[in-house]
């Protein structure tokens, strides 16, 4: 009888303290969230979660979103500042950002996008090129460069006309560049800028001044793979911080059962 008990204590101990476990793993009440009702904000779904509003089991880490003071939705890039959210595409893995100013061109001037973009990575890049012009350069433009630039309006003015073209290769690039700076242009730097997949083959298939950012991301349950691993340092780096903050919860319930169960069994054989 005393074991009979005694086992009943610890089975009903232990399945109880099994459940909150569980339960703490899987604790995500809303699996659907949108920052507005109103407009065509996305659907938020694993993995990613909406910071502040959805807990950690919402989503996985790396693709924390969040919504803005007009309930628009927002993502954080690494060292690239924030974008809106126009469109998520779970089932092919897509993301579509653009920029508050709506001068998506003047943020890929200031910050290359072509690095720290993890979890997330483009489907391609292509190379642009960028000319300030005076508004005469294109009044009549030379034969040499018909139909190949396109106008930046957010960043040109009266006095200062932004003009690009899409790199073919370094021959052609260094002629185009001649060709401009005859008609007195400028030439900036050029920057890699990611594409939507169905600009990787057609060059002039996507254009600057009304374009999304078009990103995919790494799927959460695979490793990262390196390009160009490191000899010296180890094939999977650990972020013992957020490890702790996973298995953390899951210990000390895991310890208060352990002693919740001890003190019944103690009572139980002090009582016989």
């Amino acid at each position: 009888m005393l074991f009979s008990r005694k086992s009943s204590h610890f089975w009903l101990c232990l399945n109880f303290f099994s459940t909150i476990s569980i339960q703490g793993q899987n604790n995500c009440p809303i699996t659907n969230y949108q920052c507005s009702n109103v407009g065509n904000e996305p659907p938020i779904l694993y993995p990613f979660r909406v910071k502040d509003r959805q807990g950690e089991g919402c989503g996985h880490p790396g693709f924390d979103l969040t919504c803005n003071a007009l309930d628009r939705t927002v993502l954080k890039l690494a060292q690239s500042g924030e974008f809106l959210v126009r469109k998520i595409d779970y089932d092919n893995k897509e993301i579509r950002l653009y920029d508050q100013g709506n001068c998506l061109a003047r943020r890929l001037q200031q910050r290359n996008l072509n690095v720290n973009l993890f979890p997330f990575k483009a489907f391609g890049y292509q190379t642009f090129n960028f000319f300030h012009c005076p508004p005469s350069a294109t009044n009549d433009p030379p034969s040499e460069l018909a139909g190949k630039f396109l106008g930046v309006p957010c960043l040109s003015d009266e006095r200062n006309t932004v003009l690009y073209t899409v790199s073919s290769s370094s021959t052609s690039d260094s002629k185009m560049s001649q060709v401009f700076m005859s008609l007195g242009c400028l030439v900036k730097t050029p920057i890699a800028i990611p594409v939507p997949l169905a600009a990787v083959t057609n060059p002039y298939g996507y254009e600057l001044i009304h374009g999304d950012l078009y990103l995919t991301w790494v799927d959460p349950n695979k490793l990262p793979v390196v390009d160009n691993p490191d000899l010296n340092e180890p094939a999977v780096k650990i972020d013992f911080l957020k490890l702790l903050k996973v298995i953390g919860p899951i210990i000390l319930g895991l310890l208060t059962g352990i002693a919740a169960i001890v003190s019944i069994y103690y009572q139980c054989c002090q009582r016989n």
